[in-house]
């Protein structure tokens, strides 16, 4: 039997929309999705000359590149559309959904899927998580890899969730000029934007911690991490401080 018209049905079980033989009703979905997530979907496609004939494609609209990648089952007509969002702009992106028959047939179902561009610690949660989502091993509370310091303190210092150390760069050092001591220590170089606030004290005898008041000097700055210095003050007790810490409120 010829096909003169695409005799596909998609059904975007998610979004609510049918296509099928020579007519589309869209009724506007869409997707969102954080940049740099997955972006997913489930559909079912039929089409009466057998599904193997079918080929399937999202194209993105403004650029005129095929997007995504499709699982799918010619038996059951389930198919699956995942796409890596981290190379599209923030916003909102048309696609089409393509599916065309044996005999060059076509028909479109459009979506809209909407990017937002993703948070620092979004970023971060993806580079070692593989997810912008706060969950799981992902928690701000949680400890991975098991070295003492918790997600949100990793992402504070600067160091790697999932492989153990606990080295948040303190140290002491002592100055060549005055010769006093004074502290190294590090944060984020966004950590207004990001709201990360860091308390930095000292103490006499590690029983009685003080927040220093003085501001902190910038030795280097690469963009994501700040080293600081401040030399050791005397406390407010008159004694001399010793020892010092970095402490996340």
């Amino acid at each position: 039997m010829k096909t003169k018209f695409l005799k596909a049905l998609l059904v975007l079980l998610l979004m609510g929309v049918r296509a099928g033989a020579t007519q589309i009703t869209n009724a506007g979905p869409s997707l969102s999705v954080i940049q740099g997530d997955k972006a997913r979907f489930s559909a079912q496609f039929f089409d009466a000359d057998g599904n193997t004939g079918v080929t399937l494609r999202a194209l993105h609209v403004a650029s005129g590149q095929v997007i995504g990648e499709f699982a799918r089952d010619d038996s059951s007509g389930d198919l699956q559309w995942s796409c890596d969002t981290s190379p599209l702009p923030a916003g909102s992106n048309a696609v089409q959904l393509i599916a065309t028959d044996a005999a060059g047939a076509s028909t479109v179902v459009s979506f809209s899927l909407n990017v937002t561009a993703a948070s620092p610690v979004q970023q971060w949660r993806q580079t070692y998580f593989g997810s912008s989502q706060d969950g799981g091993n992902a928690v701000n509370t949680a400890d991975p890899d098991g070295d003492g310091l918790s997600n949100y303190a990793e992402f504070a210092f600067g160091t790697n969730p999932v492989q153990g150390g606990g080295d948040i760069g303190s140290k002491v050092q002592l100055d060549g000029q005055s010769g006093k001591m004074r502290a190294i220590f590090r944060r984020r170089s966004d950590y207004l934007s990001t709201g990360v606030s860091y308390v930095y004290e000292f103490s006499s005898d590690l029983q009685e911690w003080e927040a220093v008041a003085i501001p902190p000097q910038v030795v280097s700055d690469d963009g994501v991490m700040q080293n600081l210095s401040v030399e050791f003050p005397v406390l407010s007790n008159g004694q001399s401080s010793r020892f010092f810490r970095t402490r996340l409120p």
